[in-house]
């Protein structure tokens, strides 16, 4: 090979393995890009936080009751129970909720209505066809009432002294009443009938009071069994019933966001993994391209160095004629 054939091999040798190393350097760089999205991978997988499943214990609460012939169910309930700090000796603050049985109001305007029967024994259909006994003349009711039903409005105006018939719904234990003085309405009329009416339904709604010291007794294992106050009605003692109550709903609607929670917990390491899995495989990639690369720089060197020995003894011998 001559000495300038052997220069441009070895320029074209260097140049090539510079662009090998070049390439290397980009793989390497590729390779430490990879590893820092690993790490953040690694990271998000160590701050999830793993669902717990819901206890049905914590779903069980301890509840105090004493009997009361003057709530609509018979019982009054201790729904909150706080101690009172500093008190010596100790006494309570707690909230009694009881069962109160009050009075709706209605009124429905021009209902078709018909009488059967006879007098003592009317019974009065409705339009849907259902039947209850009529009770009346009734001479008058209630203020409170008549007042009421006027509050209900878009009806005849009521007054206590007006005659009224009523009937009772049985199924929803609703009293309705017709005002015969206004609308007209005869019982010994068997023809169809249009009047208005007004009814009363009883519901039952929570009632709240607060005692501010209340002074309760306990067992030797710590429950509650008595409470006692005194107010401006006198001195109030009851014996209190323990029970314990527990809430259904509250632990399904807790399982059910275990269960999504889970689902979404597991999808989220499903994607890490599936994520870190492609990672690695590029990395493999790139490992396995950089080894090529290696490998064919070393073949380089190897021939440069060869072209080097040419060109020095190329030189050795060029010089030598001159000496």
């Amino acid at each position: 090979m001559g000495m300038a054939a052997s220069q441009a091999r070895y320029l074209g040798l260097t140049a090539r393995k510079t662009n090998v190393e070049f390439e290397g350097q980009q793989v390497n760089q590729q390779r430490t890009a990879l590893a820092n999205e690993s790490a953040g991978l690694f990271r998000r997988l160590l701050s999830l936080e793993v669902p717990t499943a819901p206890s049905q214990s914590d779903y069980y609460t301890d509840e105090y009751t004493y009997n009361d012939p003057n709530s609509s169910d018979g019982k009054v309930t201790l729904s909150s129970i706080t101690e009172n700090a500093g008190s010596n000796p100790q006494t309570y603050s707690v909230t009694l909720t009881s069962k109160e049985t009050v009075a709706q109001y209605g009124a429905s305007k021009d209902q078709e209505i018909s009488v059967i029967g006879s007098a003592g024994s009317y019974k009065i259909r409705l339009s849907n066809g259902n039947q209850f006994d009529l009770a009346g003349p009734i001479s008058g009711i209630s203020e409170t009432d008549a007042e009421e039903f006027n509050k209900a409005g878009n009806v005849s105006y009521n007054d206590p002294a007006d005659t009224y018939y009523r009937y009772t719904n049985t199924a929803t234990n609703t009293t309705f009443y017709i005002n015969a003085t206004k609308s007209g309405f005869d019982p010994a009329d068997t023809s169809s009938q249009t009047v208005d009416m007004f009814n009363i339904m009883p519901t039952t709604q929570d009632v709240s009071k607060t005692i501010e010291n209340a002074t309760l007794g306990t067992t030797s294992s710590g429950i509650f069994n008595s409470i006692y106050w005194t107010d401006e009605n006198g001195t109030h003692s009851y014996s209190l019933t323990q029970s314990q109550n527990y809430d259904e709903q509250g632990y399904n609607d807790a399982m059910a966001q275990y269960t999504y929670d889970k689902s979404q917990y597991e999808k989220e390491i499903a994607d890490i993994n599936a994520k870190t899995e492609e990672l690695q495989e590029t990395d493999r990639t790139l490992e396995l391209r950089l080894k090529q690369l290696d490998t064919e720089q070393e073949a380089l060197q190897t021939e440069l160095d060869s072209v080097k020995k040419v060109i020095d003894k190329n030189v050795e011998n060029v010089f030598k004629t001159f000496q």
